[in-house]
Formats: C-alpha cells, sequence, structure tokens
C-alpha cells in the first residue's frame, strides 16, 4: 500500500503561517494507540490548525484513501488539498488528464502548494468547495471530497450527501465508470470508527 504514497517528510519541510502549522512527528514501538489504529512506527507529517490535526500522511489516512487513489481517472476534482498526500499518489497516473483541487484556506495552499512537485496537469483554486462552481462546460471523471477531520452520521447527512448531490451535475453523463464519493462515506454513513 505504501508504494502508492509519497513520504511527504522527504518533500514537505515544516512551516507555519498561524492558526495552520506544518510539522514532522514521530511514531516510536512504545505508542501502542497509534498502532492499535493500524500506524505504524515512523516519521511522519500532519498539517495542524490550532492542536487539532487537520491531515497526516500516516497508515490511517493512506488507508482510508486508498480506494479512490486506485480508481481515480480521466479528469479529477478534488476537494481539500491538506498535505498534498492524495494528489502526489495521483498526479502521475497514466490515465488521469487534470486534476483541480479546491482548497478553502489562501494559508493551506501558500505552505503547501509552493513545495509539491506539482506537474502540468493539476491546479489548485482557492475556493470553499459548498459554494465552488465551475463552469458550464467543465466535467469530470472521478469527484473526491476530503474535507473533514472526523466523521460520524451527521457530516454524511448533512455534508456529503449535499456535496455529492452538488457535483453529481459536472460528472461526465457519457462515461458509465464516473465516480463520485468522499472520504469515509461508507464509515460516516454507518457511524463506523476508523
Amino acid at each position: 500500500m505504501n508504494k502508492l504514497y509519497t513520504e511527504m517528510h522527504k518533500i514537505l519541510k515544516p512551516c507555519e503561517c498561524p492558526p495552520y502549522k506544518l510539522e514532522y512527528f514521530d511514531i516510536d514501538k512504545k505508542n501502542f494507540g497509534a498502532m492499535l489504529q493500524g500506524i505504524s512506527p515512523g516519521k511522519y507529517t500532519r498539517l495542524m490548525r490550532g492542536g487539532e490535526v487537520i491531515m497526516s500522511d500516516t497508515d490511517m489516512e493512506k488507508r482510508t484513501n486508498r480506494e479512490f487513489v486506485m480508481n481515480a481517472y480521466g479528469d479529477v476534482l478534488i476537494g481539500g488539498l491538506g498535505i498534498g498526500l492524495i494528489l502526489m499518489a495521483i498526479q502521475e497516473k497514466e490515465d488521469i488528464r487534470t486534476i483541480t483541487v479546491l482548497e478553502k484556506s489562501k494559508k493551506v495552499i501558500k505552505m503547501i502548494e509552493s513545495q509539491l512537485p506539482l506537474n502540468k496537469k493539476t491546479k489548485i483554486i482557492q475556493a470553499d468547495v459548498f459554494k465552488w462552481e465551475p463552469s458550464e462546460q467543465v466535467r469530470f471523471n472521478t469527484v473526491y471530497m476530503d474535507i473533514w477531520t472526523c466523521i460520524n452520521q451527521k457530516i454524511y447527512y448533512n455534508e456529503m450527501l449535499p456535496l455529492i448531490e452538488k457535483y453529481q451535475q459536472y460528472l461526465d453523463s457519457k462515461d458509465p465508470n464516473k465516480l463520485i464519493t468522499c472520504w469515509c462515506e461508507y464509515e460516516a454513513e454507518h457511524n463506523i470508527r476508523i
């Protein structure tokens, strides 16, 4: 699984743009709590807002984003930049033509975008996924929303389903394999802990 992903500490350098902070952290063999969550010992990178982890490159993040990474193709829309983990995992895929990333925070874009080795396929737009409207002719094959730090049924019904409904109209209607999903959508719907 980890071969899909870049070790983000090899790309990103710690920085801060309050209230956001990009930092490294270590999980050692004595951290049984992390291991119970399926996070192996190692060096990781995380984006923090205050005391809250926005995104990291731990095994949990890699595992819960794996299905999207494996199935993304064509013209892709991603809601949420985070540390760029997902973006780095898909931008070199031959079957991906374009990647549009929507990120609400200018500060997160400022901290992350300049450090990522982005290719010509990728465009990052400062926008709120709940308000952004692409131009009429834009269509996507794959849409993925990854803007939550935790999930539950309330988020599933109040945020995930409305986003799916909003962006379904921008899927390529001629594509029988089009895909629209959210991070941990199934777990949120069924109130399953990740």
